[in-house]
């Protein structure tokens, strides 16, 4: 029998503590290591930026107003892909489960 789990996005999402993030040159991309269970996520520069973003400050609307603005991207499809980059790394477990109250 499969469970069935939820993904869930904090309002305020904040990076996790241990991790350890090498470019790969002349990539644009990004590896980040957990130090504690050596789980990898390889990320390209718009999702970094957005993992960047994750100080358990900042929403993810506000992050996608950012991008929209620096990319001169729609704000509704920044909106989606900030959503869907969060929802991954919060699935990776890259983002801390407790965050601000909202």
């Amino acid at each position: 029998m499969t469970e069935a789990f939820e993904i869930i996005v904090p309002k305020f999402p904040e990076r996790i503590e241990k991790l350890v993030c090498e470019e790969l040159e002349d990539e644009g991309t990004y590896v980040y290591i957990h130090e504690d269970d050596g789980t990898t996520m390889t990320l390209n520069a718009i999702a970094s930026a957005v993992f960047d973003m994750c100080d358990g400050a900042t929403s993810a609307e506000d992050m996608a107003k950012m991008l929209s603005e620096t990319l001169t991207v729609d704000y509704e499809v920044a909106l989606r892909d900030v959503g869907n980059i969060l929802e991954e790394l919060s699935g990776f477990g890259f983002l801390k489960r407790k965050c601000r109250s909202e």
